[in-house]
């Protein structure tokens, strides 16, 4: 016997799936108001000791904003969209994503934060030198990484195109496993699961390079060089960090509901599949080509067209990102019920039993 839509089932049906989706909210509710509690208290925090120096507040008032700003780079928004779409493949929730991504990307801004009021101004060059070593491998896992993850999202997209047309169930089963995809899968098994995105947030962030985080150490040695206490600077990058982990984790939160509403509208489902594809894609393409002109003294229209491009990711991803919240309003207003599995509630940051155990 057929089974009907989730959003017509009634009597007990109905009523766990109802459940389900409570139980999502809930959990998108605590991780975003742990959050904002945090944010509120590091604000706390700086009102505590910058009250009184206008100049102090707004340099909090700066990095704040940085944070917010970093948040929305162009390869931030990437990953964070292309995890959830390949963990959605897996039946794992994708919720968390965002949060992890962030924590290894601040703990390189807090450590080069430190590092830079700690040391004197003749040990600056050193660390000039440690950031560029470190910019180099952080740009090449930047690359491989985000052509691996357009690579499994492309696999999706190729079997979402021979479903256009059909109503799905909001996941397109796990990976075959033979050829490109068998060389994928263990990627997909390392990323799929929140947490793992730690490592990768702390390799991406080793560069240190963007407009956003280089403004950041730019006040930070302002103020050391006022002679403000080490650990009363250390309050800039912990603005910073909060309002980028706030902003990626609800990045994360916000594709997980937009990519499992968009479930059981094929075409909806495929466009969004596709922008995650480009945007990955173009982001290493940019990448490669301006590491590439750095290192090698390579000139031309890509080395040009590569430069203006990165000096706006933050344009790019905000762009992105209000084109996500736009279409998730729209799903929402349209009241298309996403589809749930038992699997797809699967979480180990919350302690919930499934695929991720």
């Amino acid at each position: 016997m057929a089974q009907t839509a989730p959003s017509r089932m009634g009597g007990g049906g109905g009523r766990v799936l109802d459940i389900k989706r409570v139980d999502l909210r809930r959990r998108a509710f605590f991780l975003l108001g742990g959050l904002g509690l945090l944010n509120a208290l590091v604000w706390l925090g700086a009102f505590s000791l910058f009250s009184g120096h206008p100049l102090l507040m707004g340099a909090a008032a700066l990095a704040y904003g940085l944070g917010l700003r970093h948040a929305l780079d162009a390869d931030h928004i990437a990953v964070i969209d292309n995890v959830t779409r390949a963990s959605l493949r897996e039946q794992r929730s994708a919720q968390a994503a965002g949060l992890f991504f962030s924590l290894g990307h601040s703990t390189i801004v807090c450590l080069a934060t430190l590092g830079v009021v700690l040391a004197g101004q003749r040990y600056r060059a050193s660390l000039a030198d440690i950031a560029a070593r470190g910019g180099l491998i952080g740009g090449w896992v930047s690359i491989l990484f985000l052509v691996l993850i357009a690579v499994i999202n492309g696999l999706t997209l190729r079997d979402l195109w021979g479903q256009r047309g059909q109503i799905v169930s909001g996941s397109e089963g796990t990976l075959p496993s033979r050829g490109i995809a068998r060389l994928v899968a263990p990627v997909l098994a390392r990323v799929s699961v929140s947490w793992h995105l730690y490592p990768i947030g702390f390799l991406f962030g080793l560069g240190f390079d963007t407009a956003s985080e280089i403004s950041l150490l730019g006040i930070s040695i302002a103020q050391g060089e006022r002679g403000l206490p080490p650990w009363e600077i250390m309050m800039l990058p912990l603005l910073f960090v909060s309002a980028m982990a706030l902003l990626d984790t609800v990045d994360s939160v916000l594709m997980q509901g937009l990519y499992s509403r968009a479930g059981q509208r094929a075409r909806l489902n495929l466009g969004l599949t596709l922008v995650s594809v480009l945007l990955a894609l173009s982001i290493a393409g940019v990448e490669l080509v301006s590491m590439l002109s750095d290192h090698l003294s390579l000139s031309g229209p890509a080395s040009v067209a590569a430069e203006f491009v990165s000096s706006h990711f933050e344009m790019i991803g905000a762009l992105v990102f209000a084109l996500s919240v736009f279409s998730w309003l729209w799903l929402r207003l349209t009241r298309v019920q996403a589809p749930l599995t038992d699997a797809a509630l699967s979480d180990p940051l919350f302690g919930i039993t499934g695929k991720d155990r």
